[in-house]
Order: C-alpha cells, then structure tokens, then sequence
C-alpha cells in the first residue's frame, strides 16, 4: 500500500505519522525535544546532534512498522517550527546547539537596527525581531567569532532534517520568508537586507517552492533507519503554514487559530499585503505561489500551563487539566470583574513589545481559583480577537475561523472562541492539523491528487467539521468588556 511518512517538527517534540493515500493515520510515534532554558530564560537552547539521532530515530521506528506491515512509504514530508539556526561545518556536523526561536539574545541587537525597519517590513512582510533568524546569524557572526570562521551553513531545524535525509542544503520559500532574509516579491535572498543583517549569502540554503521534492534519501540513511534509499524527500513548509493547509484555508474568508504553545492566527492571501503599521506579518504559504497573513501572541497554551502548575499542582494522570476546565466552567463570563493579559514573554501581534508583562487584575478576596482560570482563557482569546478584527478590516469578511491545537480539546474554549470572535468556529474531527497539510502538500506533489482543495476534502471531508456558534448575548458582553 503507498503511504507517505510526514514528520512533524515543534519546539517540544517531534513526530512520524504514517499516512495511507487516503490521509489517515496507520501509525504514528514520538520524541521528546524540550530545548534547555538558560539566564532565566533569555537563552533557549537544543542540542543540534541529540535533535539528528532523535529523527534517524523516528524514521527507523516508522521504517520497522511498514517493514513488519509490508507497506512501502513513497515520501517523507517535512513540515517544522520556524527561525531557530544552527552553525554548521563543512563536514555537516554542529557547531553549536541551536539557537531556538524564542531565544532573547538578539534584543539589543534588534534595537540597534531599529532604523532599518520600515525598510525591512517593506520588503521582507516581517518586523525586526528576536524571534526571527536574520539577528540570531548577526549574533553568531558577533558574538562567536571562532565559531563563525568555521562555519559552512546556518541552518533552520527544517533545513537539518531535510540535509540529514537527503545530504543537500535546501530550504523552501516558506520558511525563508520567516527569517528576515527573504525578498517577498522576488522569493529570492535579498542582497540589501544580507547587508543588514550581515549575513553571507554562502551560508544560506538554496531556494525552492513548498511541496518541491528536495532529493532522496540516501544510502547512509537506509543503514541508519532501514528506509529504502531513493524514497522521495519532500519540503512541505513551515508548521503554521502547514496547518492552514490541513484546515482547508486555502482560500479567502477563512482563517485558522491555531493555540499551542503560543497562538498563531493565519489568512491565505493571493499577494503580499503589507501594514502601514506593521501590526501583522506576512509569509509565504505552504501552496505554492500563495501567501499567508500571520498575527501571533507568543505565550498562551504555555501561560495555562503555567497556572495549572502553579494553582493547581500535578495531579495524577494529568487530572489538574479536567478539574481547572470543570472551574471554569463555574466562572461567568468576565471572571467576575478578573483581566488577565498573557504577555508573559512580551507581546507578538500587534503590539510588539517584547518587554511586556503579564497581569491579573482586578482581584478580590472574593475571587476564586476559577475565575482567575477563567480569566487566563478569555485572555488568550480577547488578545486573539484584536487580531481577528485587524484581518476583518483588512480582508473583509471572515465566514468562518478553523481552530486546532491541545486547548481545543475543551469544548467550553472553542464556544468562547466562538463567543469573543463573533464568528462561527469550526473544528474538524482529525486534529493533526500541520501533519495533514505536510501530507497533502505531498500528496499533491506525488500525483495521488490534482489539487490541494481535493486532498483536503478527502483527509476532511465535508460535514466533518464541529461548529461553533456565537451567541449574540455574549458577544455583545465580550464587546464592551
């Protein structure tokens, strides 16, 4: 049977899961890659070989599967997190760990090239900031100069997957555009802001579009993993561009809110769309020849976790999550007069500030542990919210927003997404949303279908989807909070 094995990169784990041809799952595994946190945090770190040996391992585990179950992967489809950069020598080996994405070195860095921002947004679709590759390349080159004279390549996590799978340094638009590097009207490595950010264009990856097929794996792989040489190496894009296309937003009016670790708000768009203001980026999308308008808040799924911790402990099995959405559940809308801001870590989108703070305010002796756990969900949503009504003024009407990840699984969260947003929420059965659009973007490419509206309705069919509706009463409470 033809299958395809997506391997799905994030900041705390990565994933195989083996799809058939018709994109369900037949297996899927695991690796943890929780990165290293260093000076309070400032300095987020992954080990750069541990993060090699953890993917051959995964390959490995999913090549037994097929070889015990006689199926035969046609491709490995790569979709990852986005921004975080390596130095690497000629014989391919780190040099370094990885700088992760949400590392915060680069700050002052960032302020010294305030100047060059209207250039850089105008050009790139992105404000300068930490989180993106271009600072964490100039900090190498500054600050670890030994290192950089034996550097070769600077590499994103996707662009070591891909070299690890199939010996060539490729990266595809998508995640380019997610670097501060990459010219949005030309997709090609922009000599200017190289000089910017002095950065050598020698270091970088050749381009291709999402859904290219990079290579193929090669014979040290096979003896590492049992995978047979020659199967297809397919780029499918960055994660958040991936799950907009497992969410079917590929076309105007839809827009996918994604909430993880932060939360990631995505529009396809057919052309760049730039902000006078800057309040919102703008990528290259996992289709090829498409673009994606992004807004993200940077801490959300992380700042429940963190109040679970804290307010409530670890309980067994995990039970500290069920019994805090029982709580919530108990709590009124408006947490009885409790505001929460998120910005744990700075804000994203469209603020920008990264020396925000979070805040509970509003507290009494009357308060409850439920209504401040109330009040951290209405938080990430009502800092959503601004953003939804940015890209409803932008793109006019939004008919529906698609949600995905862990939070999702509380249903009282998706309705108060519904609630606040005053749209109606809708989400699918099959929640392996970036997975699905790594396999559909290369399933597209494999020619097991014609386009990628088709693949889409095949992994999620129509009618398939949970709605959620506003309720006009509480949106209209939501609305003059």
């Amino acid at each position: 049977m033809d299958s395809i094995m997506t391997i799905d990169i994030g900041s705390t784990s990565m994933r195989a899961i083996l799809h058939d041809s018709h994109g369900a799952v037949i297996h899927k595994c695991r690796r943890s890659t929780v990165p290293d946190y260093k000076s309070g945090g400032t300095r987020v770190e992954l080990n750069a070989q541990m993060f090699v040996e953890n993917l051959l391992s995964l390959v490995k585990e999913t090549s037994d599967y097929c070889r015990d179950n006689t199926l035969s992967p046609v491709a490995i489809s790569v979709t990852s997190q986005r921004s975080s950069v390596v130095p690497i020598d000629s014989h391919g080996d780190p040099l370094t760990p990885f700088i992760m994405w949400h590392d915060k070195r680069t700050v002052s860095i960032c302020r010294e090239l305030e100047q060059y921002e209207d250039t850089v947004y105008g050009m790139t679709g992105l404000r300068i900031s930490p989180v993106l590759s271009a600072v964490k390349m100039t900090w190498l080159r500054r600050e670890e100069p030994e290192v950089y004279s034996k550097t070769a390549k600077l590499l994103g996590i996707h662009d070591l997957a891909l070299y690890t799978l199939c010996g060539r340094f490729i990266t595809d638009h998508s995640l380019a555009s997610n670097t501060n590097l990459l010219n949005l009207n030309t997709c090609q490595w922009d000599q200017e802001l190289l000089q910017i950010f002095s950065v050598d264009r020698a270091h970088l990856c050749d381009l291709v579009p999402p859904g290219s097929i990079c290579g193929k794996t090669t014979l040290d792989v096979q003896q590492k993993t049992g995978i047979a040489q020659g199967t297809m190496v397919i780029t499918a894009g960055g994660d958040q561009q991936c799950a907009a296309l497992g969410l079917g937003v590929i076309s105007e009016g839809k827009l996918k809110c994604t909430t993880g670790t932060g939360s990631y708000l995505v529009a396809h768009v057919d052309a760049p769309v730039i902000d006078e203001q800057k309040r919102f980026l703008c990528k290259i999308g996992s289709i090829p020849g498409s673009y994606n308008l992004e807004a993200g808040m940077l801490t959300t799924g992380t700042v429940y976790r963190w109040f679970l911790e804290q307010f409530y402990g670890n309980q067994a099995d995990g039970a500290e999550i069920e019994t805090a959405n029982q709580e919530v559940l108990a709590s009124p809308p408006g947490a009885n007069g409790i505001l929460m801001l998120p910005y744990f870590e700075g804000s994203g989108a469209p603020y920008w500030n990264p020396n925000d703070t979070g805040i509970f305010h509003g507290l009494k002796l009357s308060t409850t542990r439920a209504d401040m756990a109330r009040s951290v969900l209405e938080g990430i949503v009502m800092g959503m919210a601004e953003n939804v009504s940015l890209f409803r003024k932008k793109l006019g009407k939004v008919s529906q927003i698609c949600v995905s990840g862990g939070m999702t699984q509380f249903d009282a969260y998706n309705q108060l997404q519904a609630d606040v947003y005053g749209s109606e929420v809708a989400l699918y059965t099959n929640r392996e949303s970036t997975s699905l659009g790594a396999w559909i973007s290369a399933a597209v490419t494999c020619g097991m279908y014609s386009s990628y509206d088709e693949a889409f309705r095949i992994v999620q069919p129509e009618g398939s989807e949970r709605i959620f509706s506003p309720d006009s009463r509480t949106n209209q409470f939501y609305c003059e909070l």
